[in-house]
């Protein structure tokens, strides 16, 4: 008898109502992990990529911060920029918004590869004396036509006198800065030397600098065909023309990141004589007046790299990319109301900075 109650407690099992109310609450534990992790996933790669675009544009206002600091720079704290004024000095603003053709750089229109318009943008061009050329001689006399270089500085270079990108030199000292043309170089020479056209106004009292000719760059917010909006940078610039040399061809563009939307620059226009923004401009003052830049601010519209389909029709704020900026009629772009189709699934950001210019730069 003891051996058939044993026999039958091994033989118990569940019943198949059992095994249904496990396996119903296996399932429903297991989708909510499933859940959770398919969230924890979609949160991760949407962080990872916000994460990109603040790295991106942290690089980009780093960029913009450098060349903007250096804008007409002449070695002197307290020396203003180059007289735009003269003819000759003319491509030797530090900021311009009007090319040769006198077409304005700013409200750029921008389309994608099918067309669709997108809010106007700017272009930033900027030229600085990034270049020096070391002088041995602690004082230029006036009426010379001949300086002495000194190579064993870093970074030294020597002009071109067949270049006409690169045939004059700034000559700077606390009080005053001249341009002059190049006539002949002798870099092998003990020490180097340089010949100037012209002989010398002045003389040039220590600290002296002598500048290369100047850097002009120019940055922009493109869309290729098929490859996104991203910002592209111009290292070859024409400085007269305002265009890359060769032409506005792709490889003279350097891409410089990716996601960039629209730029907004504006200046920040001291009308008096505090070195206090008084007003910010679409454009520089015009070189007859006594107003002056002291600030640039700049304004990015970023978008993630990738296309987030999980995520459709999730871009609806609003951006005020600047009050003067004006789309579709408002005062603000709505990525998602304004081009739904084309912009639904991309996340947004907004960066504004605001540079302060190292000298106070008359146009």
């Amino acid at each position: 008898m003891e051996t058939s109650i044993m026999i039958q407690k091994h033989l118990q099992g569940f019943t198949l109502t059992e095994i249904m109310v496990a396996l119903v609450i296996s399932s429903i534990l297991m989708a909510g992990v499933l859940s959770i992790m398919s969230s924890s996933k979609r949160t991760y790669a949407l962080q990872n990529e916000l994460s990109e675009l603040q790295d991106n544009a942290r690089f980009v206002m780093d960029e913009f911060k450098h060349e903007l600091r250096m804008a007409g720079y002449l070695g002197c704290s307290n020396q203003p920029p180059i007289n735009a004024s003269t003819s000759v000095a003319n491509y030797f603003r530090p900021f311009k918004a009007k090319d040769a053709n006198e077409q304005s750089v700013n409200n750029r229109p921008l389309v994608d590869e099918n067309g669709n318009s997108f809010p106007s943008t700017d272009a930033l061009i900027v030229t600085s004396f990034s270049e020096p050329v070391k002088v041995v001689t602690s004082t230029l006399i006036k009426n010379k036509k001949k300086i002495s270089g000194d190579t064993s500085g870093r970074g030294t270079i020597f002009p071109d006198p067949t270049d006409p990108n690169r045939n004059q030199i700034v000559i700077s000292d606390c009080n005053d800065s001249t341009v002059y043309n190049v006539v002949a170089t002798a870099p092998t020479n003990t020490p180097p030397t340089i010949s100037l056209k012209e002989k010398l106004e002045k003389n040039y009292l220590p600290p002296v600098d002598v500048f290369m000719v100047a850097n002009s760059v120019a940055y922009e917010v493109k869309n290729p065909a098929g490859e996104g909006f991203a910002l592209f940078k111009c290292k070859d610039l024409n400085r007269n023309e305002l265009f890359c040399e060769g032409g506005e061809t792709d490889e003279k563009w350097e891409l410089l990141v990716e996601g960039v939307e629209n730029m907004q620059i504006r200046y920040g226009i001291d009308t008096g004589s505090d070195n206090v923004p008084n007003l910010y401009s679409q454009t520089p003052p015009i070189p007859s007046t006594d107003d002056k830049v002291v600030s640039v601010r700049i304004t990015l519209l970023i978008r993630t790299t990738n296309k987030r389909y999980d995520l459709e029709g999730a871009t609806d704020k609003d951006f005020q990319l600047d009050p003067e900026l004006t789309y579709n009629g408002k005062k603000t772009y709505n990525p998602h109301t304004a081009n739904g189709t084309l912009e639904s699934g991309y996340r947004h950001r907004m960066f504004t900075s605001t540079v302060s210019v190292r000298n106070s730069l008359n146009q």
